[in-house]
């Protein structure tokens, strides 16, 4: 079913191409990213951290189908290729369309937008690589021509060819953005999420093996020891910031940080991530 509604959206962007006119826009960003607990345990002794260069690519068409609706199609590339845990190296291409609605005119006009994207992830590990699909509501307005606030809800669905590594979630977020001049963006946000997440550890681990499935002796983080893979349902609080620059008309540098904590009792586990990196759109 995914991959014909993966075709379906491909088509669909074939056909209308020739027939409306479209504004084009390529978009790209490349940097590296560094996460604390990419093992995502709550012992010590069992956290994993890692660098992860990363990239991704956007192809992009608008439509303005009336005065304040907009649509937009989308196909669009990522990577992961990370410098120790190897197995989590990912290649993954997907296509999107989103209707935005604009409530009047001008740019600071409150605007809200309903978005779906279909893709396929490719793994170095191949148990992981699967179909996942993402549902995303949005919406925001100008507080002032410097502050903005954005809210959104997202429905996300990955599925695989086993059932263990299938993940549901559901993801609600409220991002604040101040313009400091023509240049300079800051911003902070708070993110919250309920679904399926997976914790390793080395075993024995009744404690975790009482709230959750487990595969025995995944081999990501190396076989000396072995690490079982956990799966459950868990609830994640993020905050974070960043700060992005303009550096010419069409390249921009970004920094963020988020910090997270996830939590099903009785595991409780905290996360960081760093990413820097250049975006680059025309």
């Amino acid at each position: 079913m995914k991959r014909t509604e993966l075709y379906i959206v491909g088509l669909l962007m074939i056909a209308i191409a020739p027939f409306a006119r479209g504004d084009w826009r390529i978009e790209g960003e490349t940097g590296v990213l560094y996460q604390s607990n990419l093992s995502n345990s709550d012992r010590s002794a069992d956290r994993q951290g890692d660098w992860a260069w990363t990239a991704e690519a956007r192809l992009a068409n608008g439509f303005q189908l009336s005065r304040d609706l907009r649509l937009t199609l989308t196909g669009d590339f990522r990577s992961f290729v990370w410098g120790q845990f190897c197995g989590f190296d990912e290649v993954d291409a997907g296509l999107s369309a989103t209707v935005r609605y604009r409530f009047g005119l001008g740019s600071e006009a409150p605007w809200i937008s309903l978005a779906e994207r279909i893709g396929d992830n490719q793994f170095r590990e191949d148990f992981r690589s699967g179909w996942d699909e993402s549902v995303r509501l949005r919406g925001g307005l100008a507080l002032s021509p410097r502050l903005a606030l954005e809210a959104g809800y997202t429905f996300e669905n990955v599925a695989t060819a086993g059932d263990f590594w299938d993940q549901q979630g559901h993801r609600a977020d409220l991002r604040l953005s101040f313009a400091l001049t023509p240049s300079w963006q800051i911003g902070a946000g708070y993110s919250y999420r309920n679904g399926d997440v997976f914790s390793y550890a080395v075993p024995p681990r009744p404690d975790i093996a009482r709230i959750a499935p487990v595969r025995p002796a995944v081999p990501t983080f190396g076989r000396n020891p072995f690490y079982n893979a956990y799966r459950f349902s868990g609830r994640t609080h993020a905050i974070s910031a960043f700060a992005a620059c303009n550096l010419t008309r069409y390249l921009a540098f970004k920094l963020s940080y988020e910090y997270s904590q996830t939590s099903h009792d009785p595991l409780r586990y905290e996360n960081h991530l760093v990413k820097a990196s250049l975006a680059f759109a025309y």
